[in-house]
């Protein structure tokens, strides 16, 4: 009778831990998964890129884009080319983002990125009205 019992206590603890061994192979497995998941979310940038136009619809060369990170202040500026075209990249997705152009001494309006638009590109057109 003992030994029965005893090759029942070790066919239960086996199974133990065998199921213990289970568990912590599934919680070892969603560890990985989300850390990797997590880390290809924070290698996500954003982009901000667009055209500087007239009143009219012409392009303006020579314009000053600022681009403005409302969390760290830091403001990058860039020239438009021939064609009004400009472009901010590797933008962080979790800071809000001003954004404005210059022509001489006109200004346009603000337009504002929030963190919390999900795209990834943003396509904007500024308009500056020259005739002022």
């Amino acid at each position: 009778m003992k030994r029965m019992q005893t090759a029942r206590s070790s066919k239960t603890r086996l199974l133990v831990f065998a199921g213990l061994l289970g568990t912590i192979f599934c919680l070892i497995a969603a560890i990985e998964y989300f850390s990797t998941t997590c880390a290809v979310a924070e290698n996500v940038q954003r982009s901000v890129q667009g055209r500087v136009i007239d009143a009219s619809g012409t392009p303006i060369r020579s314009a000053i884009v600022y681009l403005s990170d409302l969390r760290t202040l830091s403001v990058e500026s860039y020239i438009t080319q021939e064609d009004g075209a400009y472009r901010f990249e590797q933008l962080s997705p979790n800071d809000d983002y001003k954004l404005w152009a210059q022509l001489d001494n006109k200004k346009s309006k603000i337009k504002t990125i929030s963190s919390f638009d999900s795209r990834n590109v943003f396509r904007v057109i500024i308009t500056i009205d020259t005739s002022k």
